[in-house]
């Protein structure tokens, strides 16, 4: 790591230090020294929610992630204006994980069930909407979202057109591992 980088990083972690401290409690030595990352569904649930809120509220209500069977599960409560309220349900299957070098893509095949919530006029117009191809690919087009490119049964996230990502070191590499039993497992190292 740069020292740049090495600055960098101290300040985020400084300016973001209960965060921080809140989420290394979530972390066991042993892991960490064999260079494991273990991402509980606790985490993601309660304790860094709020941050994911304040990103993604514009749309989602509310979220639930689960890590089961190698699959992650979504259970997402969303609104919109034209569309009402929505009960989203994803599951997701990593395909393909590339975390190195230039490189950040993560790739999944899905499967979805949404319902309406809304109104009878919003009812038909979900209908409708799936009509056209997936939720998914209708809510990323809606959200204009230019760093998940959804097809019918899989979507890719490019990391490198997230807004922040430039906070990650150039050199940090990860390898997706598991998710079962509650926990999202990587790998990870830093490339010399």
């Amino acid at each position: 790591m740069t020292d740049s980088g090495f600055k960098k990083l101290l300040g985020f972690l400084l300016q973001n230090k209960k965060t921080a401290f809140s989420l290394l409690e979530n972390f066991t030595p042993t892991d960490i020294e064999r260079g494991i990352i273990s991402i509980s569904e606790p985490m993601l649930n309660r304790d860094i929610k709020m941050l994911v809120m304040d990103k993604i509220s514009t749309y989602i209500e509310d979220y639930h992630i689960g890590f089961q069977q190698d699959s992650i599960f979504l259970d997402l409560d969303i609104h919109t204006k034209p569309l009402g309220r929505l009960k989203a349900k994803y599951m997701l299957k990593i395909i393909d994980f590339s975390f190195h070098n230039q490189n950040r893509n993560i790739t999944f095949q899905y499967w979805e069930d949404v319902k309406s919530e809304g109104n009878f006029v919003q009812n038909m117009a979900v209908k409708a909407a799936g009509m056209k191809g997936s939720y998914l690919q209708t809510g990323v087009e809606m959200a204009h979202l230019d760093f998940i490119f959804a097809e019918k049964d899989r979507f890719t996230v490019v990391i490198s057109n997230i807004k922040g990502n430039e906070r990650i070191p150039d050199r940090l590499q990860l390898e997706y591992i598991s998710s079962q039993d509650g926990i999202l497992k990587l790998k990870f190292y830093l490339e010399s």
